[in-house]
């Protein structure tokens, strides 16, 4: 959940419009930092009121975007406020993060994908692969004999059992047989 809602900082933009002081604001509406309210004000001016929604899904950002954001900062010796307002990234922190990962790790930690790496399909597919001995295929081919028979007596029985149900000579379950 975000911490203000989009009809707060709304409110905090129009208030903001008529002229009260972004200190004033930010105490009326509880909002700890008054300088989040400029943030919104020019991300409502470039975005609409679309830029105040917080976003349903958490948006992904590739290595290169990474990389692009960080370079035109850098060329532009711009903030990160400006950086996140023209590439439309929500959060001033994450950008800050970005560039905290680049300075320590280079390169290579923008690429690095968070999360739980992906099972490796390779190992279980080889090991399907691997020739069979003749006792194995005449054991595995036994075996699927033996489970098709069963399967074959299985509906054999199913199907007794709904005749004998439909003649009404099945007794049904709970009833004493005696009286």
């Amino acid at each position: 959940m975000t911490k203000y809602q989009a009809n707060t900082k709304l409110r905090a933009i129009k208030l903001y419009q008529k002229g009260v002081d972004l200190n004033q604001i930010s105490k009326e509406l509880n909002i700890t930092n008054a300088n989040e309210i400029d943030h919104w004000l020019k991300r409502y001016q470039q975005q609409g009121l679309s830029g105040l929604k917080a976003k349903q899904t958490k948006t992904k950002y590739g290595g290169k975007f990474k990389l692009k954001v960080l370079n035109w900062r850098k060329q532009h010796n711009t903030s990160y406020q400006t950086a996140a307002l023209h590439f439309k990234v929500n959060n001033i922190g994450t950008i800050a993060n970005w560039q905290k990962k680049f300075d320590i790790s280079g390169v290579k930690a923008l690429f690095v994908k968070q999360g739980r790496p992906a099972m490796k399909q390779g190992k279980a597919k080889e090991g399907n692969k691997q020739p069979r001995s003749p006792s194995e295929l005449s054991e595995l081919e036994a075996l699927r004999l033996e489970n098709r028979a069963l399967r074959v007596e299985n509906e054999y029985l199913k199907e007794l059992k709904a005749l004998v149900q439909k003649r009404g000579h099945l007794p049904k379950k709970g009833k004493s047989s005696k009286n």
